[in-house]
């Protein structure tokens, strides 16, 4: 890759590490404010996607793939997570019903 390309990814990886550190802010908001536990579970599995995220673009920042492993691990442990979560607030409403 050229000079003028590494620029770019550069540039382009901190530009979306800035937007995705901003955007954190809406689902701590709702983390701290939400309703109801299922508004609080979502927006902690959401917070956490986007520092896997902000994970990627120091990847890309810094060109050491070494905390790709990190995101491959913290992926997997988000989505079976999130499965055991939503079983037991599917449990706990059918016992509630």
């Amino acid at each position: 890759m050229d000079e003028t390309g590494k620029l770019f990814l550069e540039y382009a990886s901190l530009t979306a590490l800035w937007i995705m550190a901003i955007s954190l802010i809406f689902p701590l908001f709702r983390l701290f404010k939400g309703p109801t536990l299922p508004d609080r579970v979502v927006a902690l599995d959401q917070i956490a996607f986007i520092i896997v995220g902000i994970i990627i673009c120091d990847v890309f920042y810094t060109r050491n793939a070494m905390l790709l492993d990190v995101v491959l691990t913290v992926s997997l442990l988000l989505v079976f997570g999130s499965m055991i979560i939503a079983r037991y607030l599917y449990k706990k409403q059918n016992e509630d019903g």
